[in-house]
């Protein structure tokens, strides 16, 4: 797959750092923004997969009402705990239907067959996204699959390492942090296999990763919710596991027998 060239990562770039003044910018002044012509700008938005400049900008303005929206959501949480739960936890259900209808049994089974087939596993990611490659991690671990979830202080340094047999796992949900996508167009010049987790095709994230699965995570607080994550994860390392039965389980005993001993029971 393609990276970015130089230009159309100053576009990137500014798209990234103005998310609310770019809703607004015509084709003329991202070019000014940018420091690049018309005609990249142009190339850019088709090279995303838009028809051209107007697409994209239409798509720009919806994110903006929606993060917009988002921000706002606290003032229209009902009040009082108990009713906050029921809202909280009928938008999780949502989420986790759209994420349902949004990851077919083509993609999962060509994410797992990747997983299976990776030497090596780093799972990157900044915030919230760090607290799910954990949780990735974690599970491909449990499952026989052991994974490494990369610190956030030097992205880019943990993938120097990998190469094109080994696999980056990248999370990346608005606001999306430069550090990621630095780190995975670096992953796409060693041609080392990238997998996102994100959460709308138009995320920049997309056109640098030979695999994407969407998570919704719509939330009354700014933050990704990881519920719908949470259960794409659990489905995943359970089809892994699903592959060979017979050494999953013994792995499962394993690490029960290693909890028996470290654990509290009580």
């Amino acid at each position: 797959m393609e990276r970015f060239s130089a230009g159309q990562r100053q576009i990137a770039d500014s798209l990234l750092n103005h998310p609310d003044d770019a809703a607004f910018w015509n084709a003329a002044n991202l070019a000014e923004q940018a420091k690049v012509s018309e005609a990249t700008v142009v190339r850019f938005a088709q090279f995303l997969g838009y028809e051209g400049f107007p697409e994209m900008r239409q798509a720009l303005t919806s994110e903006a009402r929606q993060r917009i929206s988002k921000q706002a959501g606290l003032l229209h949480a009902p009040p009082g705990a108990a009713a906050t739960l029921v809202e909280v936890a009928h938008r999780d259900i949502a989420n986790i239907q759209r994420t349902v209808g949004q990851v077919n049994e083509r993609m999962l089974e060509a994410a797992v067959d990747r997983l299976l087939k990776s030497r090596h596993r780093v799972m990157i990611g900044r915030g919230i996204s760090q607290h799910m490659a954990r949780l990735l991690g974690y599970l491909l671990t449990l499952a026989g699959l052991p994974s490494i979830s990369g610190e956030a202080s030097d992205l880019s340094l943990q993938v120097a390492n990998l190469e094109p047999p080994d696999l980056l796992i990248a999370f990346s949900f608005h606001p999306y942090a430069k550090e990621t996508l630095e780190a995975v167009a670096f992953a796409r010049e060693r041609k080392v296999p990238v997998m996102a987790f994100t959460d709308r095709m138009e995320a920049p994230l997309v056109v640098l990763s030979d695999h994407t699965l969407l998570v919704p995570g719509e939330n009354l607080m700014y933050s990704h919710s990881i519920v719908a994550f949470a259960v794409l994860a659990n489905a995943l390392v359970t089809a892994v596991a699903s592959r060979d039965r017979t050494k999953s389980l013994q792995r499962l005993r394993s690490a029960e027998r290693v909890a028996t001993s470290e654990f509290y029971q009580g």
